[in-house]
């Protein structure tokens, strides 16, 4: 499902990451672990096609490119800082977030519904992010990540900043997913 051979990046003389490899099968779920300044975010960013590696090979489900749109529609991102607007409401920022992906106005419905009972903000839907505790607006980016209904799933430290309760359902809402059969990589700094 994920594979990724020698992948090198570099900032000037900083190397961020010095060829990593790995195999990801389906189904698994995956922890990159290491304290801040290890890489973690730089790799996902590599394997999700947002940089270009210096050198190495990214294939996720097959497909050798991960910038290439086919590729990047099987892969729901949650990234360490959220992506969200605060001047939408959580329904608002799903249909954004779906319309970016391509799905249609029907499927859309069906998704944001899903979706917003899985993380479990059907009531927060007409409600501003602004409104939004920090633990509520992880599980809208979760939400966002999840609206295209993607096998391969990437978080960037998903618990980051949240209070015990918010990362216990999270951390509910991930088991669930790898129960499904995803592919899951999540990022922590120990």
């Amino acid at each position: 499902m994920i594979e990724a051979v020698k992948l090198r990046k570099t900032f000037g003389s900083l190397v961020a990451v010095n060829e990593i490899s790995l195999t990801i099968p389906q189904g698994e779920t995956f922890g990159l672990l290491g304290p801040n300044g290890a890489g973690k975010s730089t790799t996902i960013h590599l394997l999700t096609g947002a940089l270009k590696p210096d050198s190495g090979t990214v294939t996720l489900d097959g497909l050798a490119d991960p910038t290439r749109p086919q590729t990047r529609k099987k892969v729901g991102i949650a990234p360490q800082s959220d992506s969200l607007y605060d001047e939408l409401t959580g329904e608002e920022n799903l249909r954004l977030f779906g319309r970016l992906y391509g799905l249609s106005r029907s499927i859309l419905k069906e998704r944001v519904a899903k979706v917003l009972s899985f993380v479990g903000l059907e009531e927060r839907k007409q409600d501003r992010l602004g409104t939004y505790s920090g633990g509520m607006k992880q599980r809208l980016n979760l939400a966002c990540a999840l609206i295209h209904d993607p096998m391969i799933i990437f978080l960037d430290e998903p618990t980051a900043g949240v209070d015990p309760q918010s990362r216990a359902y999270l951390l509910d809402n991930i088991e669930q997913l790898a129960s499904e059969g995803r592919t899951i990589v999540s990022v922590s700094y120990t």
